[in-house]
This record gives structure tokens, C-alpha cells and sequence, in this order.
């Protein structure tokens, strides 16, 4: 982590060309260069917090973080992983609201913070970069849908299937998912309990779909994991 720069250049990101900024003007990029201000958060720590209010937004430079909000029953519901490339509290801080759930490292993670009045600023400035901001937003928001639609209509291993695809993305396409959270995380994210959490994952390995290795999750079979997802 020493070796990392205190302030990232935007225009050698690598994920500069996969997010809003691709089609961003050179000022604009320039702008938010010089205005953002570069964190590492260790595992545990919380990038954002519930009921704070949003004056800012992060984007996922490495690491990965967990979104989730406390229920009314003291329990954790997972409701996104996000890693590098993802942008995490920018609804909130575009709407000029509190914050809505937490987020919290669930290993070292690296992130730009970007404040609100800056995003505010650059979307009357740049039509490019304002249509990008609003595809961000629409994004999120089509991510929310299909997990709440995912949580009522799949089966366990359906939904299981799903987030070690999901994951897979996330850390390159290796077929090899290092687990960051417990299963116990897991379990909130597909909305089951941690038994059948471990049930599922153990039939999965017994098709031959995928190994288990403490938290690594090698995937033998990838078409069978992504037929059984039923991702359209």
C-alpha cells in the first residue's frame, strides 16, 4: 500500500475508459483530478455510514466493499458487493440525501472520494459527462431491481449460482472466487440462512460444478453455474 501514489492520476486509471469518465471532456477530467482526495480503508473500516449525510461518493480503485443495512431484527442484509471500477454512496450524494445503508471494507481497499458540489458542478458544464452520470444512476438502480427480484423468485442455488458468477467478474474472470466475506455475509446477501448457505455450496460441489477449498471456490463448470443462475 506504501507504494501506491497519495493521489492516483485519472488519466492513467485503468478504469478510466469503463465508467463515466470514458466520454468525459479533458477539462472534466482535469477538474476532478485535482478535486478528489485518494483513502485506504483497512478491512473493517466503513467507507460510509447509515443516516450520514451524502456529501460525496467513492470510486473503487482495488479492494472490495460491502453495502448492506441493519434490520429491525439486529440482522445484516447484504445488498451489493462492489469492487474496483464501481462507484459506491453516489445515488445518495447526487439526490443530496442522508445515506441509506452502509458500506464497509471487506478487505484493504483503495478509493477516490469525489464530493457532491464537484459532481454538481461538472454535469452543468459537460452534456457528455451529464448523460453518463444519469446511465450511472440508472445502472444502480436496475442492479437494486434484479437482486430484489433475484431474492424473490430464485432458489438458493439459483441465487448461490449467481453471486459466484457475479464474484468471478469481479476478480477477472479466473474461475477461481476468493471469498472476502464469512458465510454467514454470504447467507444475507441470497437471503438464506448460513446452514443451507453450506448445504447448497456442498451439492454444488457434489455436481461437480464447482471445489471447495476453505475460501477459495474453484469453478469446474462454469456453463452449469451460469444455466443454473438463470441470468438472462
Amino acid at each position: 500500500m506504501a507504494d501506491l501514489p497519495l493521489n492516483p492520476d485519472c488519466f492513467a486509471c485503468d478504469y478510466k475508459n469503463h465508467n463515466v469518465l470514458h466520454c468525459a471532456a479533458h477539462e472534466t477530467i482535469e477538474r476532478i483530478n485535482a478535486g478528489k482526495d485518494f483513502t485506504v480503508f483497512p478491512r473493517g473500516k466503513h467507507l460510509v455510514s447509515s443516516g450520514e449525510k451524502a456529501l460525496g461518493f467513492f470510486f473503487i480503485k482495488s479492494g472490495l466493499v460491502r453495502s448492506y443495512v441493519q434490520l429491525a431484527s439486529g440482522k445484516e442484509q447484504t445488498l451489493r458487493l462492489s469492487g474496483p471500477g464501481d462507484w459506491v454512496g453516489f445515488r445518495d450524494c447526487i439526490s443530496d440525501s442522508v445515506s441509506h445503508h452502509n458500506v464497509v471494507a471487506v478487505e484493504d481497499t483503495h478509493a477516490c472520494y469525489i464530493t457532491g458540489d464537484l459532481i454538481d458542478a461538472l454535469v452543468k458544464d459537460d452534456i457528455n459527462f451529464q448523460k453518463e452520470v444519469f446511465k450511472q444512476m440508472a445502472k444502480e438502480w436496475q442492479e437494486m431491481e434484479e437482486h430484489v427480484v433475484s431474492l424473490g423468485t430464485k432458489q438458493v442455488h439459483e441465487k448461490l449460482a449467481e453471486i459466484l458468477i457475479v464474484l468471478d467478474n469481479a476478480q477477472g474472470r479466473k474461475n477461481q472466487v476468493e471469498l472476502k466475506v464469512t458465510r454467514d455475509v454470504l447467507a444475507t446477501f441470497i437471503g438464506t440462512k448460513t446452514e443451507t448457505l453450506v448445504r447448497a455450496l456442498s451439492d454444488l460441489k457434489a455436481r461437480e460444478f464447482i471445489s471447495v477449498d476453505k475460501n477459495r471456490i474453484d469453478i469446474l463448470n462454469r456453463a452449469a453455474l451460469y444455466s443454473l443462475s438463470k441470468i438472462a
